[in-house]
């Protein structure tokens, strides 16, 4: 995960070659190599997301170019350098742009090699910073989105459109994303094979893969992510299938995680690529297209797998609501009951969603916690939007897909459907008025109330995101306020990845209570009024660099304090040497 908001400029066309009109990308690669234009894509996508050697404009153009372009590379140098020393920090790698230049070329047929060496070497880097302007042009959408909406909510929404398709791709720490990949997956597994409706699904996912375990499927996986979270150089990384007695059936569970050259990629969010995070470059060697995609397919790709499989069993065995089920009875009852019931163990009250719906009780929260006089209250929403909505970086947009998801949704015959923020303010209401019949130990004016939103996918840790819920919850909160109600040991609505308490559980657990760090992030992100600053753009990144999600915060809180430990259970998936290889890369 990065170290906060990156708060410079994308390398643009115009300012690398200012006396140019940049021509398609497809005339800049007619007559050059395939092979050579995916190995570059697959190059650049293997960098780290943060702390890269590649960071050195020198270094990485350097590395891009040879001998025969030292001269080019030098003056593209001198150029990015006067724009850097004006004080605006330039980017010149971006995920988009290398996922994009895969997507172009991976289904065209090879064709005659035309170019020179030199010329393609220059014109592949010419094609890479189009697809960056490309990038930055479509961002002009939240600028233009958010003109109207009123200050000091603008910037937070304007940030959160301006980086919210791509955040999620180039934010983020490889080990903890394995890590609470892993986790979830065993318990999902876990799950899928003790319930008796889900067991036949089970069966046919392992027999699409061939094997005769979920365990031994998982072990096989993660065999194919190693390279993806250990390799020490920033590159593009191969599986290799060992040869011998079962070289043909390695090669077979691989291959249907493949892309192969007939396909169609499906562009938007890249989910053809997200499917199937592979490419063949020979027999038994598969190269990763992107390592987070692989990564992801631990946990996250299992769903659509089990979807796609579950259209296929024969009607008796068919889950005719397997979303449903996928995310209630797992996120919520499995996945969230678990994990906050292991965060606070002791000397607290704590019930489950399902515990108060059985007391019969109403509009009650997925999970109620009381710990002496702070009460944290719990909403879980397992969601994605659709991923050609995801990618138009419009607040109108966003606005419309979110509000009817996590605030309130309008039925057709008028009523409202509440969502999280609606739910969570209903309660508060209960707990302020006395009238929760589970827990009648506190005085309402000494309580400290946390309204904590789980999602379950870090898409939702991009900048920005927080501040626009929880902008609905204190117009909300204002309205209770106007009835009366005590509202002033209301902390503000907090976006909590289920991933940072699964990954954090044992400082969680222990001296470092999830309400005290939720208390510090409100306090790291609170503006201070009457701060000096030496200029503008220092009061600007001051600012920014404070628009950050929880779960980039919390990954700091703990890694400053020295407390960055794998969960309990990564012992028993991962063997000592394979543990010591991701500590030693997380240093």
């Amino acid at each position: 995960m990065g170290n906060g908001l990156n708060i410079g400029q994308l390398l643009e066309f115009k300012v690398a070659f200012p006396d140019e009109q940049p021509l398609s990308i497809e005339q800049y690669l007619s007559g050059g190599s395939r092979n050579i234009i995916l190995n570059v894509a697959a190059f650049l996508l293997g960098f780290k997301s943060f702390d890269s050697k590649y960071d050195d404009h020198k270094k990485l153009l350097q590395t891009i170019f040879g001998s025969e372009n030292v001269e080019f590379a030098q003056e593209l140098y001198v150029r990015i350098n006067a724009i850097e020393n004006q004080g605006v920090k330039l980017g010149i790698i971006n995920t988009y742009s290398g996922l994009k230049l895969f997507e172009y070329f991976f289904s065209r047929p090879d064709e005659p090699e035309t170019q020179t060496h030199e010329e393609f070497e220059r014109n592949l880097f010419k094609a890479y910073i189009v697809l960056n302007t490309e990038f930055t042009q479509s961002q002009q959408i939240a600028f233009s989105s958010t003109a109207d909406l009123d200050e000091p909510f603008k910037i937070p929404a304007m940030l959160f459109c301006m980086y919210y398709p791509v955040s999620d791709k180039s934010n983020y720490d490889i080990i903890e994303i394995w890590a609470t990949q892993t986790i979830k997956a065993i318990y999902l597994f876990e799950y899928l094979e003790s319930n008796l409706q889900t067991k036949p699904l089970l069966i046919s996912f392992l027999a699409h893969f061939n094997r005769p375990s979920w365990q031994e499927y998982l072990n096989s996986l993660l065999g194919l992510t190693n390279s993806a979270i250990l390799s020490e150089k920033e590159a593009h990384s191969d599986v290799v299938v060992t040869p011998g007695d079962s070289f043909e059936e390695g090669c077979a569970f691989i291959e249907k995680l493949i892309v192969h050259d007939n396909d169609l990629l499906k562009e938007d969010d890249f989910l053809t690529i997200r499917e199937r995070p592979f490419y063949k470059v020979a027999n038994g060697v598969y190269r990763i297209i992107f390592n987070l995609f692989v990564v992801e397919k631990i946990f996250k790709g299992v769903y659509f797998l089990l979807n796609s499989i579950n259209k296929t069993l024969p009607a008796n065995q068919r889950i005719s609501d397997l979303k449903g089920i996928y995310c209630y009875e797992f996120s919520e009852q499995i996945l969230v009951y678990r994990i906050l019931g292991i965060i606070y163990l002791n000397k607290c009250l704590k019930y489950t969603g399902k515990q108060l719906s059985d007391m019969g009780i109403e509009s009650a929260p997925d999970y109620y916690i009381r710990k002496g006089k702070n009460i944290l209250l719990f909403e879980s929403k397992d969601f994605l939007i659709r991923a050609d909505l995801k990618g138009s970086f419009d607040f109108n947009i966003y606005d419309e897909e979110f509000g009817k998801r996590l605030y309130y949704e309008t039925m057709p015959d008028g009523k409202e459907k509440p969502g999280a923020v609606m739910q969570l303010i209903k309660f508060i209401k209960t707990i302020l008025k006395k009238n929760f019949s589970a827990d009648k130990d506190y005085y309402y004016k000494d309580v400290f109330i946390y309204p904590i939103l789980i999602t379950h996918d870090h898409q939702y840790d991009t900048s920005g995101f927080n501040d626009i819920i929880n902008s609905w919850f204190q117009d909300e909160l204002q309205i209770l306020a106007q009835e009366g109600l005590f509202i002033h040991r209301i902390k503000p609505l907090t976006i909590v990845n289920i991933d940072s308490l699964i990954f954090h559980q044992i400082a969680l657990s222990d001296s470092h209570p999830l309400h005290l760090v939720l208390d510090a992030y409100h306090e790291y992100i609170r503006t201070k009024l009457g701060k000096k600053f030496k200029n503008f753009e220092e009061a600007k990144s001051n600012y920014l660099g404070k628009r950050i999600p929880f779960a980039l915060f919390i990954h700091r809180y703990f890694h400053k304090l020295g407390m960055k430990m794998l969960p309990p259970i990564m012992d028993t998936v991962a063997p000592a040497l394979f543990r010591d290889e991701i500590e030693k890369n997380k240093k």
